[in-house]
C-alpha cells in the first residue's frame, strides 16, 4: 500500500496577497500559516516516503475550457486570472513541487474531472490519501467526496486548509466529517511515523 499527499489550488492567484483571486483566502492563509504547515506536512510526506501531488486550476490563454454558464469561472475569465505561464497559476515557493513530484492541471474545482489523477494514484498503488489546500468548502470537499467514491481512504487535514473566511472554513470541516477522515497536523505527523 503506498500514500499520497494531495495539494490543491495553492497557487498565487488563490493564496498570496497580490493574487487575482485572493480576497479572504490570502488573509487566512496568512493568519493561519496555513502555508508553512502545508509545507511542513509536505517535508514530512517526504521524508516518509510517500508521494507528493500538485493540482493547480488553470487555463489556456483563450479561456476555452469555460464555459458561459459557470459565473465563477466567468469571473476567472473576467479578472485574467489563473493562466498558464502567469505568475498567478504559479505555486509560491513554499510549497512548489520538487523535482519529479507530479503536478495536475485542472479546468474544474475537482482534480479527478478529466485529468490523470486517479491514473497515477492507481498505477502508484495508492490507497490512502491525505489532502490539503485551497478552499475547504468548495475544491477541497468536492476532491474528498470524489476521491471516497473511488474507495481510497481519505483523510483531510484541516488546519492546512484555506477558505475565504472562519465560517466557510468550518462549514466545509463539518461537511467533510461525513466522507473523509479529519485531522489535525499534530495527528497526521504522529500516524504517519508509527
Amino acid at each position: 500500500m503506498s500514500i499520497a499527499l494531495l495539494c490543491v489550488d495553492l497557487v498565487n492567484d488563490y493564496v498570496s496577497k497580490d493574487g487575482k483571486l485572493a480576497e479572504g483566502l490570502a488573509a487566512f492563509a496568512e493568519q493561519h500559516e496555513s502555508l508553512e504547515r502545508i509545507r511542513r506536512i509536505q517535508e514530512h510526506f517526504r521524508e516518509q516516503g510517500g508521494l507528493v501531488i500538485h493540482a493547480r486550476t488553470r487555463f489556456n490563454e483563450d479561456y476555452m475550457e469555460i464555459n458561459s454558464h459557470n459565473p465563477y469561472y466567468n469571473n476567472v475569465r473576467d479578472l485574467g486570472a489563473l493562466k498558464i505561464k502567469e505568475w498567478g497559476s504559479e505555486f509560491p515557493e513554499i510549497v512548489a513541487p520538487r523535482k519529479g513530484e507530479v503536478q495536475i492541471t485542472k479546468h474544474r474545482n475537482s482534480p479527478f474531472y478529466r485529468t490523470r489523477l486517479e491514473l497515477v494514484l492507481r498505477t502508484q498503488q495508492v490507497e490512502e490519501l491525505y489532502i490539503v489546500g485551497c478552499g475547504t468548502a468548495a475544491a477541497i470537499s468536492l476532491t474528498a467526496r470524489e476521491a471516497a467514491d473511488r474507495d481510497f481512504a481519505v483523510t483531510v487535514v484541516a488546519d492546512a486548509c484555506i477558505d475565504k473566511s472562519e465560517k466557510r472554513h468550518q462549514a466545509g470541516v463539518d461537511w467533510l466529517s461525513e466522507v473523509a477522515n479529519v485531522k489535525e497536523f499534530k495527528d497526521v505527523a504522529l500516524h504517519l511515523v508509527s
